[in-house]
């Protein structure tokens, strides 16, 4: 009898670990790309210490939008591509929709393809930056102001800025009000 309570408590703390690396899973990873650069994670910059030397050269960036795990939002860029100029400042939109009755609260994740030029991607304003709470039937358009480095290796022609939204409501247990 000894032998099973040993194996029970055993198996049940090698499932609450394995719940608990699980669960912390996601943000070990999200700070780690944020820390390398791996993954396609893009940048941010401080407004203050922008400043503007373009170059003589363009850079085609494509936006692209997903929706996670069936959340109940239309979710799309405003332009699908733009021709940008290295050390020049930009703005995009996107727009974000709540198709359910209830008020949500949303994330975005960015990410950048091919990752190896995250790096010169720089969000000067991002709505990737707050949570975003959205009303039932909603419509929001939510701003990107970028910058692509100068710097930016000449054999890079063309970048992907891909957004993937989130509903957190539930995870962060929020009550939000309408």
């Amino acid at each position: 009898m000894n032998k099973k309570i040993k194996t029970y408590y055993l198996l049940t703390a090698f499932t609450v670990f394995m719940f608990g690396f699980s669960y912390m899973l996601v943000p070990i990873y999200e700070v780690f790309c944020e820390i390398t650069g791996l993954n396609g994670k893009t940048g941010s910059i401080n407004s203050a210490s922008v400043i503007e030397k373009p170059v003589e050269r363009f850079v085609r960036v494509q936006f692209t939008s997903n929706v996670i795990n069936s959340a109940p939002f239309k979710f799309s860029p405003g332009k699908k591509e733009m021709v940008v100029q290295p050390g020049k400042i930009y703005t995009t939109f996107y727009t974000l929709t709540n198709k359910s009755n209830e008020t949500l609260l949303a994330t975005a994740n960015p990410s950048i393809t091919p990752g190896k030029y995250a790096e010169y991607f720089k969000k000067i304003e991002c709505f990737c930056f707050t949570h975003q709470q959205i009303n039932g039937n909603e419509t929001k358009e939510l701003a990107v102001q970028f910058i692509v480095d100068e710097k930016l290796p000449t054999e890079a022609t063309s970048l992907v800025l891909a957004y993937t939204m989130f509903d957190i409501t539930k995870q962060l247990g929020y009550k939000l009000e309408k």
